[in-house]
């Protein structure tokens, strides 16, 4: 058994950050500082493999009380979802829509 967790909780990197950047008018302060990320990868028919990503705030789900633990619990918080979309790993093309919160 490997002694060590897995992050669940990511940081916003790469390709994602640029997009949210770019796109989204995103400051820098923002994303280093208040935005992360949960992922969950897939192999989609057409594109290989994907990786999901739902962009949250950690500072508002804790001042709601609610523990992030993972891809579900966004499925049972939506208001804290910012951004949610997908990189492809391939291509490195990212999508991501803005949510709710």
């Amino acid at each position: 058994m490997w002694p060590f967790k897995k992050k669940v909780i990511k940081p916003i990197e790469g390709a994602v950050w640029g997009h949210l950047h770019s796109k989204h008018k995103i400051d820098v302060d923002t994303l280093s500082k208040e935005m992360r990320c949960v992922e969950r990868e897939q192999v989609v028919a057409g594109s290989g493999l994907v990786t999901f990503l739902r962009v949250f705030k950690p500072r508002e789900a804790e001042q709601r009380g609610i523990n992030v633990t993972g891809w579900e619990t966004f499925d049972e918080h939506p208001h804290l979802r910012h951004f949610e979309g997908y990189i492809i790993k391939k291509t490195n093309e990212v999508s991501l829509e803005r949510k709710s919160a």
